[in-house]
């Protein structure tokens, strides 16, 4: 139906999180077809198949937009793009963009544990559907590869170093239960008292280096220095050190996470393929 519909401006936008779907993603774009996709499933997939599909997208003169893969409506792709467009040099990226563990981690306290955070957040619908690709830093890691695939960096996910809230016994586990995530009560409060003792706060942050090829995210204490310290319960932030800005990075912060800020980037996405729209009827 797609192939045969004769308007000129056709827009799949992928919600899914399938990979049959994503098998569509050559052929709708070498059909004509824009598409959008929060779904990580080919921006963070194997490597081949991400080269092969941009391939297909500039070579149909196609959009395809998937920045609300990354920090749902925040500009963070946008950003690094106009920095890359503009021949600036990213040599680092770095910060947290997790929602679920800027709200897990702002709401741990000594009366507060960290499954009874987390089955908030779970509330609020801001973790993923499996609630394993949230601990296991899954989600975050897929996000660092999108990233880092825009600086000119080739990694897998598998290259992602990546520090699991989870031991290998509950990784191991088809489906964990509260019950499960109650037995890393005690040592996320241990965690928290000491960085508490040193006025630091906990974050789950990541760090792209390009020079060095390194890309990890890990669970860290940071201080009053740290851009991360002030990290509001929702908030994502991603720095930009480049050769323009090397005294005080690019920041781009501000909230990240619930399905109301998810379907504002993905409607975001939406205007930008009409923006190119109009640009190419004037």
């Amino acid at each position: 139906q797609l192939e045969a519909d004769v308007n000129p401006h056709r827009v799949v936008i992928d919600m899914t999180n399938s990979d049959a779907v994503a098998e569509y993603y050559d052929r709708w774009m070498a059909s004509g077809v824009d598409l959008i996709s929060p779904s990580r499933k080919v921006a963070a997939g194997p490597l081949e198949k991400y080269k092969k599909t941009m391939e297909i997208q500039k070579s149909n003169f196609v959009n395809w937009q998937y920045e609300s893969s990354v920090g749902s409506a925040l500009p963070i792709l946008t950003t690094l793009r106009d920095l890359i467009e503009t021949v600036d040099e990213v040599h680092k990226i770095r910060g947290s963009v997790s929602g679920t563990f800027a709200y897990v981690l702002s709401l741990l306290s000594e009366e507060t544990s960290f499954s009874e955070a987390l089955g908030a957040a779970i509330e609020k619908g801001f973790t993923e559907k499996d609630i394993k690709e949230d601990l296991m830093g899954l989600d975050v890691a897929r996000k660092i590869v999108i990233l880092a695939r825009q600086i000119g960096m080739d990694i897998e996910l598998d290259d992602v170093e990546v520090e699991s809230f989870l031991t290998e016994e509950l990784a191991s586990k088809e489906e964990i239960t509260m019950d499960d995530i109650k037995t890393l009560d005690a040592g996320m409060l241990e965690k928290f008292k000491a960085a508490e003792a040193e006025d630091r706060v906990l974050r789950y942050k990541f760090e792209i280096e390009r020079d060095t090829g390194k890309c990890r995210a890990f669970l860290t204490s940071v201080d009053k220095t740290d851009p991360l310290y002030r990290l509001k319960n929702i908030e994502n932030l991603v720095a930009f050190e480049t050769d323009r800005y090397t005294a005080s990075p690019l920041i781009v912060k501000g909230a990240a996470a619930g399905p109301e800020l998810a379907a504002s980037g993905i409607f975001s996405d939406l205007l930008r393929c009409t923006r190119a729209y109009v640009m190419e009827r004037n």
